[in-house]
Protein backbone atom coordinates (compact mmCIF):
# COMPACT_ATOMS: atom_id res chain seq x y z
CA UNK A 1 0.00 0.00 0.00
CA UNK A 2 1.64 3.31 -0.72
CA UNK A 3 2.16 6.47 1.77
CA UNK A 4 -0.94 8.46 0.30
CA UNK A 5 -3.05 5.28 0.61
CA UNK A 6 -1.89 4.37 4.09
CA UNK A 7 -2.33 8.14 5.18
CA UNK A 8 -5.96 8.28 3.85
CA UNK A 9 -6.87 5.04 5.56
CA UNK A 10 -5.34 6.57 8.95
CA UNK A 11 -7.59 9.84 8.35
CA UNK A 12 -10.63 7.55 7.63
CA UNK A 13 -10.02 5.50 11.00
CA UNK A 14 -9.62 8.75 13.29
CA UNK A 15 -13.09 9.69 11.86
CA UNK A 16 -14.92 6.79 12.67
CA UNK A 17 -13.35 6.67 16.55
CA UNK A 18 -16.04 6.86 19.34
CA UNK A 19 -14.71 10.07 20.81
CA UNK A 20 -14.56 12.02 17.31
CA UNK A 21 -18.22 10.98 16.56
CA UNK A 22 -19.72 11.81 19.98
CA UNK A 23 -19.54 14.97 19.59
CA UNK A 24 -21.07 15.13 16.09
CA UNK A 25 -24.22 13.39 17.78
CA UNK A 26 -24.63 15.46 20.47
CA UNK A 27 -25.10 18.58 18.63
CA UNK A 28 -27.47 16.80 15.72
CA UNK A 29 -29.25 15.34 18.96
CA UNK A 30 -29.58 19.20 20.59
CA UNK A 31 -30.56 20.82 17.18
CA UNK A 32 -33.29 18.26 16.87
CA UNK A 33 -34.68 18.79 20.17
CA UNK A 34 -34.64 22.32 19.41
CA UNK A 35 -36.26 21.76 16.10
CA UNK A 36 -39.24 20.27 17.78
CA UNK A 37 -39.51 22.08 20.31
CA UNK A 38 -40.10 25.11 18.40
CA UNK A 39 -42.54 23.53 16.39
CA UNK A 40 -44.20 22.12 19.25
CA UNK A 41 -44.27 26.30 20.96
CA UNK A 42 -45.77 27.46 17.13
CA UNK A 43 -48.76 24.74 17.60
CA UNK A 44 -49.40 26.19 20.79
CA UNK A 45 -49.17 29.56 19.35
CA UNK A 46 -51.31 29.10 16.68
CA UNK A 47 -54.21 27.07 19.11
CA UNK A 48 -53.89 30.20 21.43
CA UNK A 49 -54.16 32.92 18.26
CA UNK A 50 -57.52 30.46 17.16
CA UNK A 51 -58.60 30.69 20.86
CA UNK A 52 -58.17 34.70 20.63
CA UNK A 53 -60.21 35.15 17.84
CA UNK A 54 -63.08 33.30 18.43
CA UNK A 55 -63.40 34.50 21.88
CA UNK A 56 -63.03 38.10 20.27
CA UNK A 57 -65.26 37.66 17.39
CA UNK A 58 -67.97 36.25 20.41
CA UNK A 59 -68.09 39.25 22.35
CA UNK A 60 -68.71 41.56 19.66
CA UNK A 61 -71.61 39.13 18.29
CA UNK A 62 -72.68 39.53 22.17
CA UNK A 63 -73.02 43.77 21.43
CA UNK A 64 -75.43 42.99 18.07
CA UNK A 65 -77.59 40.08 19.79
CA UNK A 66 -78.57 42.40 22.51
CA UNK A 67 -82.33 43.31 22.58
CA UNK A 68 -82.49 47.15 22.27
CA UNK A 69 -78.41 47.54 23.31
CA UNK A 70 -78.40 49.49 19.57
CA UNK A 71 -81.65 50.84 19.53
CA UNK A 72 -80.70 54.82 20.89
CA UNK A 73 -77.96 57.08 19.32
CA UNK A 74 -75.73 56.77 22.85
CA UNK A 75 -76.39 52.68 22.87
CA UNK A 76 -75.51 52.25 19.13
CA UNK A 77 -71.97 54.76 20.18
CA UNK A 78 -71.51 52.07 23.26
CA UNK A 79 -71.53 49.42 21.12
CA UNK A 80 -69.25 50.66 18.00
CA UNK A 81 -66.54 52.31 20.70
CA UNK A 82 -66.58 49.04 22.16
CA UNK A 83 -66.01 46.90 19.08
CA UNK A 84 -63.30 49.46 18.19
CA UNK A 85 -61.64 48.62 21.36
CA UNK A 86 -61.66 45.20 21.31
CA UNK A 87 -60.12 45.59 17.38
CA UNK A 88 -57.31 47.97 18.88
CA UNK A 89 -56.17 46.21 21.83
CA UNK A 90 -56.16 42.71 19.65
CA UNK A 91 -53.80 44.95 16.89
CA UNK A 92 -51.38 45.76 19.89
CA UNK A 93 -51.23 42.22 21.47
CA UNK A 94 -50.46 41.31 18.19
CA UNK A 95 -47.48 43.60 17.36
CA UNK A 96 -46.09 42.79 20.74
CA UNK A 97 -46.73 39.16 21.03
CA UNK A 98 -48.40 37.88 17.48
CA UNK A 99 -51.40 36.66 20.22
CA UNK A 100 -54.19 36.60 16.86
CA UNK A 101 -51.98 36.75 14.11
CA UNK A 102 -47.81 36.28 13.30
CA UNK A 103 -46.17 38.99 13.88
CA UNK A 104 -44.97 41.11 10.62
CA UNK A 105 -41.78 43.29 10.14
CA UNK A 106 -39.99 45.02 12.67
CA UNK A 107 -41.23 48.35 10.71
CA UNK A 108 -44.83 47.00 10.45
CA UNK A 109 -45.14 46.02 13.98
CA UNK A 110 -43.34 49.51 15.63
CA UNK A 111 -45.98 51.53 13.47
CA UNK A 112 -49.19 49.33 14.05
CA UNK A 113 -48.48 49.13 17.73
CA UNK A 114 -47.99 53.00 18.05
CA UNK A 115 -51.23 53.94 15.58
CA UNK A 116 -53.01 51.58 18.09
CA UNK A 117 -51.49 52.70 21.69
CA UNK A 118 -52.17 56.62 21.13
CA UNK A 119 -56.10 55.62 19.64
CA UNK A 120 -56.59 53.01 22.33
CA UNK A 121 -55.20 55.53 25.49
CA UNK A 122 -55.94 59.25 23.81
CA UNK A 123 -59.62 60.54 25.23
CA UNK A 124 -62.78 60.62 22.38
CA UNK A 125 -62.57 64.05 20.97
CA UNK A 126 -58.78 64.31 21.47
CA UNK A 127 -56.46 64.76 18.42
CA UNK A 128 -52.94 63.57 18.64
CA UNK A 129 -50.56 63.21 15.82
CA UNK A 130 -47.44 60.52 15.70
CA UNK A 131 -44.86 60.06 13.18
CA UNK A 132 -42.52 57.16 12.93
CA UNK A 133 -38.66 57.03 11.53
CA UNK A 134 -36.76 54.04 11.69
CA UNK A 135 -33.16 54.01 10.03
CA UNK A 136 -31.22 50.91 10.39
CA UNK A 137 -31.34 47.14 11.09
CA UNK A 138 -32.49 46.60 14.71
CA UNK A 139 -31.14 43.31 15.87
CA UNK A 140 -33.45 40.11 16.23
CA UNK A 141 -32.75 39.43 20.19
CA UNK A 142 -33.59 43.12 20.80
CA UNK A 143 -36.98 43.78 18.81
CA UNK A 144 -39.07 42.63 22.20
CA UNK A 145 -37.31 44.63 24.48
CA UNK A 146 -37.96 47.76 21.81
CA UNK A 147 -41.79 47.01 20.98
CA UNK A 148 -42.59 46.42 24.66
CA UNK A 149 -40.58 49.58 25.71
CA UNK A 150 -42.23 51.26 22.85
CA UNK A 151 -45.97 50.20 23.91
CA UNK A 152 -45.39 51.85 27.69
CA UNK A 153 -43.31 55.48 26.84
CA UNK A 154 -46.06 55.81 23.96
CA UNK A 155 -48.91 55.06 26.36
CA UNK A 156 -47.43 56.99 29.11
CA UNK A 157 -47.18 60.29 26.61
CA UNK A 158 -50.97 59.80 26.13
CA UNK A 159 -51.76 59.53 29.40
CA UNK A 160 -49.83 62.04 31.18
CA UNK A 161 -48.17 64.22 28.74
CA UNK A 162 -51.18 64.44 26.43
CA UNK A 163 -53.72 64.48 29.53
CA UNK A 164 -56.37 67.58 29.15
CA UNK A 165 -54.71 68.98 25.84
CA UNK A 166 -56.69 68.84 22.97
CA UNK A 167 -54.50 68.42 20.45
CA UNK A 168 -50.65 66.68 20.41
CA UNK A 169 -47.76 65.20 18.57
CA UNK A 170 -45.61 62.21 19.09
CA UNK A 171 -42.81 61.33 17.40
CA UNK A 172 -41.12 58.10 17.47
CA UNK A 173 -37.72 57.44 16.00
CA UNK A 174 -35.66 53.83 15.77
CA UNK A 175 -32.02 53.91 14.74
CA UNK A 176 -30.04 50.94 14.58
CA UNK A 177 -26.29 51.33 13.96
CA UNK A 178 -22.43 49.47 14.51
CA UNK A 179 -22.90 49.71 18.39
CA UNK A 180 -26.50 50.32 19.73
CA UNK A 181 -30.12 50.41 19.08
CA UNK A 182 -31.88 54.28 20.53
CA UNK A 183 -35.53 54.20 20.83
CA UNK A 184 -36.66 57.98 21.31
CA UNK A 185 -40.07 58.45 22.10
CA UNK A 186 -40.61 62.24 21.82
CA UNK A 187 -44.21 64.88 22.67
CA UNK A 188 -45.23 68.06 23.38
CA UNK A 189 -47.36 67.76 25.85
CA UNK A 190 -46.92 68.55 30.01
CA UNK A 191 -43.63 67.74 30.47
CA UNK A 192 -42.18 67.45 34.25
CA UNK A 193 -39.73 69.34 36.41
CA UNK A 194 -37.67 67.78 38.64
CA UNK A 195 -37.72 64.17 39.86
CA UNK A 196 -39.93 62.04 37.36
CA UNK A 197 -42.14 59.49 39.31
CA UNK A 198 -41.85 56.50 38.08
CA UNK A 199 -45.16 54.63 37.37
CA UNK A 200 -45.56 51.27 35.86
CA UNK A 201 -45.28 51.78 32.87
CA UNK A 202 -41.19 53.18 33.42
CA UNK A 203 -40.90 50.75 36.01
CA UNK A 204 -41.43 48.21 32.90
CA UNK A 205 -39.15 49.84 30.36
CA UNK A 206 -36.53 50.56 32.45
CA UNK A 207 -36.56 46.55 33.51
CA UNK A 208 -36.33 45.46 29.65
CA UNK A 209 -33.55 47.77 28.82
CA UNK A 210 -31.51 46.25 32.34
CA UNK A 211 -32.25 42.91 30.28
CA UNK A 212 -29.82 43.61 27.76
CA UNK A 213 -27.34 46.13 29.83
CA UNK A 214 -29.05 49.36 28.12
CA UNK A 215 -30.38 52.08 30.01
CA UNK A 216 -33.48 54.59 29.65
CA UNK A 217 -33.26 58.33 30.26
CA UNK A 218 -36.26 61.20 30.67
CA UNK A 219 -35.91 64.66 29.86
CA UNK A 220 -38.78 66.87 30.58
CA UNK A 221 -38.06 70.16 30.08
CA UNK A 222 -39.53 70.77 26.69
CA UNK A 223 -42.57 68.37 26.27
CA UNK A 224 -40.98 64.89 27.51
CA UNK A 225 -38.21 62.92 25.31
CA UNK A 226 -37.61 59.14 26.29
CA UNK A 227 -34.32 57.85 25.40
CA UNK A 228 -34.10 53.93 25.32
CA UNK A 229 -30.59 52.55 24.66
CA UNK A 230 -29.73 48.88 24.03
CA UNK A 231 -26.35 48.26 23.05
CA UNK A 232 -25.19 45.80 20.33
Amino acid sequence: MSQAATSMSGIRRRTQTPNEAQPIRRFSDRMQREERHAAEQELDLRQLRHHTKNALQRIIALFAEAPGLGDTPQGEKIVQELEYRIGLSATISDALFGLTDAPGPMAERLRQLAGAVVDMMRDTDQVIRIGISIRGYCPVHLRDAVLRSAHELIGNAVKHGMKGRPTGRIAVRLVSDDRCTTLTVLDNGWGFAGNLRTGEGLALARRFAARHDGSLSMDGEDGTVATLVLPH
